[in-house]
């Protein structure tokens, strides 16, 4: 045994195609184990929420202005852009969600969703809905026909939560979760950026060539790319 390792060891090259077989035996490795997370079957929606205060209590404060929603006065006014998207590798419908534990915007028990606007879908398909017709003041119900993965919308709300936290998507997939994502990468004229809750970095136009890279490499982390169209009025 000794006298083989001597051997090894008095021999370079040797020494060289065992590194060269070590590595290329840890790299197949952390590929199959990429392959095999990726191939997993998963379920989840995926969402952000960036808000913006239009009316806070101080406003409502001043003597003079007082605000109105359906003949009642309200005293703060916030509006809410929502994106959300399927963040699986699932086709998800309507039905994939538990009785009473729809796929719904919620803000605090004690605040109202004024109303709800869907902006973009990401394709045509989808039919993504928000019902504003509801005796409950603070969740609004999200229809949709089908969200392919990656495929979503984005949805504007206004409502009289100033606690961002508090603002949510909520509903309960059969054997999947709603998550909120606080970072987002997609995709806006080309260009390629990452989105929180407040902020835009945008990366410009030398990493086009690795979008589709970037996309794949994402999604691993429950990171979608999404690119979106505005919806047809």
């Amino acid at each position: 045994m000794d006298a083989l390792t001597n051997w090894i060891a008095e021999n370079p090259v040797v020494t060289t195609w065992i590194t060269i077989i070590s590595l290329v035996g840890v790299v197949i490795t952390i590929i199959a184990l990429i392959l095999q997370i990726k191939d997993k079957k998963k379920r989840a929606i995926y969402y952000t929420i960036n808000s913006t205060v239009l009316v806070d209590n101080e406003v409502s404060r001043i003597d003079g202005i007082k605000i109105l929603f359906h003949d009642k006065v309200i005293k703060t006014v916030v509006v809410s852009k929502i994106k959300l998207w399927n963040g699986g590798n699932e086709i998800l419908e309507t039905s994939d969600f538990y009785p009473s534990y729809e796929l719904s915007i919620k803000v605090p028990q004690n605040e109202k969703i004024l109303a709800a606007i869907v902006n973009e879908e990401t394709d045509e398909t989808c039919k993504v809905n928000v019902q504003n017709s509801t005796q409950v003041e603070n969740v609004r119900r999200i229809d949709f026909y089908c969200l392919e993965p990656r495929q979503g919308a984005t949805i504007t709300i206004y409502h009289t939560n100033i606690d961002e936290k508090g603002t949510e998507v909520i509903g309960k997939i059969k054997g999947g979760k709603v998550l909120n994502r606080s970072v987002e990468m997609i995709i806006e004229d080309g260009e390629m950026c990452m989105a929180t809750g407040s902020h835009k970095i945008y990366f410009g136009g030398l990493v086009r060539p690795y979008i589709r890279l970037a996309r794949n490499f994402s999604e691993m982390f429950g990171i979608s790319v999404v690119k979106t169209k505005k919806k047809k009025k």
